[in-house]
């Protein structure tokens, strides 16, 4: 017999974008002017179609929805802010709340304008000064449309991607450059997160940090000390920050090997199921690291977690199965208070361009036209439930 397994009330559900990944017409930042990396164009055009975007978000019966705001317009040059771009932010949020969705606005979502990239972008001391006036100016003009806000998405990551790896701007393959860059984006959010507190007392305020389950490939203290790196390296915000929720991102399960080289180091088991993107289906290691979390006395927000999917064979599944290792750890006493699903729309995915097909509406990138997935309805009966059938 089937069972209904309840959320606790007031859960907030729906999914997440970014301004580069989907607004279209972002010619201004780091990303759009290098010659190494795919280019968004024209995306999906949300900054023109974001009424259609967020009308069938309400219509799937989301009640909560994360964006993003683009630093390169609103502050195009130094000191210098677009309040045309203000102006349309703030339609866009007066929006979601219109249709009677909570927000998430995230303030950096992997992109730079091109002045704070040429000034040394995150590895320059100014970039925690710049960062509080952007935020500055941001919460002035908008804030009293927000009800969470992520500062900074990805830390880790960004500081990977693009200061130790070299894939992402400014393309560096640094050893020192990408702790400094991390510790300073901590330094900026901790900026930020005063300065949203100094206007609206109240505010929820975070940042997103993408955090893997991991376990050693042996069981010999070399691994053993391999882990425990991986594992200093996500919590590390955590423990260096001020923040009134954990937003968590959570995508990846690794096994863990001591070795210089990152495909070495981490890596995917051999029999894991995995996605089209190669990343290891493991619902279980979403619970592991929500018991983990459950630990720092916060409320918990997903606010990513995704598959790449073309064919939509296996969404409704991975979504399902996800969900059910949410709820054990609520269960469990972990206080987690949403899920946010990556991502509402098929959309630009960084390094790989539009190769690979996270939304629950699917995008044809000729046409502009949406069509939703048949995921989306069956996510969309979850969220209108509140509840997960099983």
């Amino acid at each position: 017999m089937k069972q209904k397994l309840k959320f606790p009330e007031g859960f907030l559900w729906g999914a997440s974008t970014s301004s580069y990944q989907i607004e279209g017409g972002i010619d201004n930042n780091d990303w759009a002017i290098s010659k190494k990396v795919p280019r968004a164009g024209k995306a999906c055009d949300s900054y023109n179609r974001y009424r259609e975007d967020f009308s069938m978000a309400k219509y799937l019966h989301h009640n909560a929805h994360r964006m993003s705001v683009e630093w390169a317009r609103i502050e195009p040059k130094k000191g210098q802010f677009n309040e045309d771009a203000l102006h349309r932010y703030h339609e866009m949020l007066q929006y979601l709340k219109d249709q009677g969705l909570k927000t998430f606005l995230t303030l950096h979502h992997f992109t730079n304008p091109i002045w704070f990239a040429e000034q040394g972008g995150w590895k320059n001391k100014r970039a925690v000064e710049d960062f509080a006036d952007y935020t500055a100016k941001v919460t002035q003009s908008l804030g009293h449309l927000v009800d969470f806000w992520i500062t900074v998405n990805e830390p880790k990551m960004y500081a990977g991607m693009a200061f130790a790896q070299g894939i992402w701007p400014p393309f560096e393959k640094g050893i020192i450059s990408p702790k400094r860059v991390y510790d300073l984006m901590l330094e900026a959010h901790n900026e930020a997160y005063d300065v949203i507190h100094s206007y609206y007392p109240q505010a929820q305020v975070g940042f997103s940090q993408n955090i893997a389950w991991s376990e050693a490939e042996h069981k010999d203290i070399i691994d053993r000390l391999a882990i425990k790196f991986a594992d200093w390296l996500s919590y590390l915000a955590l423990d260096k920050t001020r923040y009134d929720f954990i937003g968590l991102n959570h995508y990846m399960y690794y096994r863990v090997h001591l070795a210089f080289n990152l495909r070495k180091y981490l890596h995917i088991g051999r029999g894991d199921k995995l996605t089209e993107r190669g990343w290891a289906i493991h619902p279980d290691a979403l619970y592991l690291v929500l018991m983990k979390l459950k630990g720092y006395q916060k409320p918990i927000y997903i606010t990513e977690n995704g598959i790449a999917d073309s064919t939509d064979r296996y969404r409704e599944q991975y979504i399902r199965d996800y969900l059910l290792a949410v709820h054990r750890a609520i269960g469990d006493g972990a206080d987690v208070r949403g899920y946010l699903h990556w991502s509402l729309l098929d959309n630009f995915e960084w390094e790989d361009g539009y190769k690979w097909k996270f939304g629950l509406i699917k995008v044809d990138f000729k046409t502009l036209a949406r069509t939703i997935r048949e995921s989306a309805y069956s996510y969309s009966h979850i969220c209108q439930d509140n509840a997960l059938t099983v």
